[in-house]
């Protein structure tokens, strides 16, 4: 660096930085000195105070610094501010502390609100609901204040020939206790394992609450069926798959075959127009229901014959062991014979060895120890009312059941269940609901 003062710039707004020796102050003065004399031995000077006297010794102390006169004093240095701290992010949002929104809050409460409305309405219009279905069901209606009188069914004992069944009556409490009220309608009086349908008794389609499903698919190895198009009654199917199970095991053969079970009105109006063409109608009439009035339609009835693994054809006729065991056995799964030969004049239909009908295991049992068939059975249900007798029985597995009839009052019918046994409610096709109770 060039500290000649002679080249220095002559600019009077030239800077100097304080942190730069003058060249032209004291400061400087001696720096130059110190680079004249630089290489040449210190001369140590005695070091003199002009305010001691020169005949006392010196003292401890520094001497005081000397004020620099104008021409050395240095040229005013521009102030050096401390520099401005930062605020910090936190101390700043310390400040600021956090607050929430009132909009979000407002907007919030507003949601809470909206939702809980919707809750209550969507409750309120259930419960309207409700109320309007049991209104049109009957099963709010208007009623007397006074309650109805509490009545204390009979019981009694029905011993079949050759038969020793075990009865127990039921304890004689109040209904309230025991029982409570069913609502069935006139579409329930159609509809059950227990209806009636013969030349006098339409099956009423409308009002059919049965589950139709094909055999195929749905059967064990135990029986053949004639195509993938028969179906059977979803409940009656799951039966039968029993029955045939046991028939295989007891006689070691499997060549039952399932001809017909569920028919369409149609499909009956053809079978029953070929016999009238290959006979006549007396004839038909004889071995085929007319439309609309064959057990074909409900979906419980099945015809059945043999097809050996020989792929011959047989009848019944041609075996009568088929026939024993049938009719040995066939109750313990709920079926019947459903047209004996001693008892054409009352179905009016000929003796058909081959058609049997599920009706469910009790009443099976009943028929079948009593001789009935469906039309005495349904006739001899009427006896044993609510308010008066009711059948108990003892089956041959030594199951106890208790069967009594509820009469169909108008398009609504309350009927008696109990609340603490296994049920099934019935119609009869015909006036009135058969209960049953599985004990």
């Amino acid at each position: 660096m060039n500290n000649n003062p002679n080249n220095q710039r002559k600019d009077p707004d030239y800077f100097i930085d304080p942190r730069w020796p003058d060249p032209n102050g004291a400061q400087g003065a001696r720096n130059n000195q110190n680079r004249q004399t630089k290489g040449q031995p210190r001369q140590n000077q005695p070091r003199t105070n002009r305010t001691q006297p020169n005949n006392q010794p010196p003292r401890n102390t520094q001497p005081r610094r000397q004020t620099q006169s104008a021409q050395t004093q240095r040229p005013p240095q521009r102030q050096n501010y401390p520099p401005q701290q930062r605020q910090s992010y936190q101390d700043t949002y310390d400040q600021f502390p956090p607050v929430k929104h009132r909009s979000r809050q407002a907007a919030r409460k507003a949601a809470g609100l909206i939702v809980l409305t919707v809750i209550v309405l969507v409750m309120l219009l259930v419960s309207v609901m409700i109320f309007i279905t049991r209104c049109v069901s009957g099963e709010i209606s208007e009623k007397p204040e006074t309650d109805p009188p509490v009545t204390t069914p009979e019981v009694i004992t029905t011993e079949p020939p050759d038969t020793d069944p075990v009865t127990t009556a039921p304890e004689t409490t109040s209904l309230d206790e025991n029982y409570t009220y069913k609502t069935m309608t006139l579409d329930d009086l159609h509809s059950g394992y227990q209806i009636l349908v013969n030349y006098q008794n339409a099956f009423v389609f409308d009002s059919s609450k049965f589950v139709i499903k094909p055999f195929y698919g749905n059967k064990n190895l135990s029986y053949k069926v004639r195509d993938t198009l028969v179906s059977f009654d979803k409940t009656a199917l799951s039966w039968f798959n029993e029955m045939m199970a046991a028939f295989e095991a007891d006689t070691d053969r499997h060549d039952i075959l399932v001809n017909s079970s569920y028919r369409t009105y149609d499909e009956q109006d053809q079978i029953y127009q070929i016999k009238v063409d290959q006979y006549s109608e007396e004839y038909a009439s004889m071995f085929v229901a007319m439309p609309g009035f064959s057990e074909h339609h409900t979906g419980l009835a099945v015809d059945l014959t043999i097809y050996t693994d020989e792929k011959e054809s047989k009848t019944f006729e041609d075996n009568t062991d088929y026939i024993d065991w049938m009719s040995e056995n066939a109750h313990r799964f709920g079926f019947i014979l459903r047209y004996p030969s001693e008892k054409t004049d009352i179905t009016k239909i000929g003796y058909e060895n081959w058609h049997y009908r599920y009706v469910g295991k009790p009443h099976a049992y009943y028929m079948k120890v009593n001789n009935l068939c469906l039309e005495e059975y349904i006739e001899a249900l009427r006896s044993f009312t609510f308010d008066g007798k009711h059948l108990n029985m003892t089956d041959d597995e030594g199951q106890k059941w208790e069967i009594y009839f509820v009469p169909a009052t108008s398009e609504t019918t309350e009927v008696p269940v109990p609340k603490n046994y296994e049920y099934e409610v019935s119609g009869n096709n015909v006036d009135g609901f058969i209960v049953t109770i599985k004990k």
